[in-house]
């Protein structure tokens, strides 16, 4: 069986999840027998990468979150979140001197009393709106950070796994941008493992071999390795929680298996 992904040197984010993808299969060798990784190293887009699944050429396993109706309609979605939700923890980047605006805000009426930047097509663009929370929107990712640095909004949230490295990389040519410290966004949002439909068996085989990690504590040992050590310095469980509904998740996604959400929040306050 040969398992094919895109695998980007230096990604480290994308190495967690495709451990998560190597244990699975490791899992399932006596039932479905062994497995070949063919792996993919020339960057992609967004947009190619879910063609390329979709198609089932270079790739045919992408991780990636919900919301794009395409990967729905025309994939093999496996419904077990690999990063327990993280991806829709949000910790905001601002400007330097900026804090105590934010040390102000302790639920969702003060939220909306700032503006928020975001790639326009975007899949928690239609959170905020419905939210109620201003939004200042660019046709790419790499605009919005000018884009603080010159005001044009208060905030920019981004998911927990990826703000550090965004920070490091970003951050010389944008020297007044921070980590803001005392917010927490929350809504229901998650990486999941897609499969091409020309591909049935390999993805049962990883729905199979994720679910025996869940049972034999693999699941949970590869999580503290790639993602709950990675955020521990942003200390989310000391920070003011606002969560925010997510209606627009596909019928497939387990909200109600509650233990494959991260909830160490327990006790804060909610809104």
């Amino acid at each position: 069986m040969h398992v094919r992904i895109l695998r980007v040197p230096g990604d480290t984010v994308r190495e967690g999840r495709w451990a998560f993808l190597i244990t699975a299969l490791d899992h399932t060798v006596p039932a479905y027998g062994p497995y070949v990784i063919d792996s993919y190293s020339a960057a992609m887009s967004a947009r190619r990468e879910i063609d390329e699944v979709i198609a089932g050429r270079l790739i045919n396993v992408l991780a990636s979150e919900p919301g794009h109706h395409e990967l729905d309609a025309a994939t093999i979605p496996i419904p077990i979140p690999i990063d327990r939700g993280l991806l829709g923890y949000r910790v905001a980047l601002i400007n330097e001197g900026q804090q105590a605006k934010f040390n102000a805000i302790h639920d969702l009426a003060g939220l909306r009393t700032l503006t928020i930047g975001q790639g326009q097509d975007w899949g928690d663009v239609p959170v905020y709106r419905l939210a109620g929370v201003p939004l200042v929107t660019a046709s790419r990712y790499d605009l919005l950070f000018p884009m603080l640095a010159d005001h044009r909004f208060d905030m920019f949230p981004r998911g927990v796994l990826e703000i550090t490295s965004e920070l490091k990389a970003f951050q010389t040519s944008f020297p007044q941008m921070r980590v803001e410290s005392h917010l927490l966004i929350r809504y229901p949002y998650a990486q999941f493992f897609y499969v091409s439909k020309d591909d049935p068996i390999l993805a049962k085989r990883i729905n199979d071999g994720l679910e025996a990690m869940l049972k034999d504590g693999s699941f949970d040992a590869l999580f503290r390795a790639y993602f709950s050590r990675s955020v521990a310095d942003l200390h989310l469980e000391r920070r003011v929680l606002i969560d925010l509904k997510n209606p627009f998740l596909p019928a497939w996604v387990p909200l109600d298996r509650k233990a494959l959400w991260l909830d160490p929040f327990i006790g804060n306050k909610r809104n």
